[in-house]
């Protein structure tokens, strides 16, 4: 007996919109929207800003920097 893969709707969903977009692509359609871009967190600069000075301080204590 063989095993059926489990379905999974994320990636199904995904599937099915890449490949809609590379179709409107090859046709040439230009209603498409284009890829918007992210606004920055400031939580999140504000954390990698952290991180960084925690990094820069350890590899100077080490002596690599």
């Amino acid at each position: 007996m063989s095993k059926l893969k489990k379905y999974d709707p994320a990636a199904d969903s995904a599937g099915c919109y890449a490949v809609a977009i590379e179709a409107k692509r090859q046709r040439a359609d230009t209603h498409y929207p284009a890829p918007a871009e992210r606004a920055q967190d400031p939580d999140t600069e504000r954390q990698l800003k952290r991180l960084k000075r925690a990094l820069d301080r350890k590899l100077r204590e080490a002596g690599h920097g």
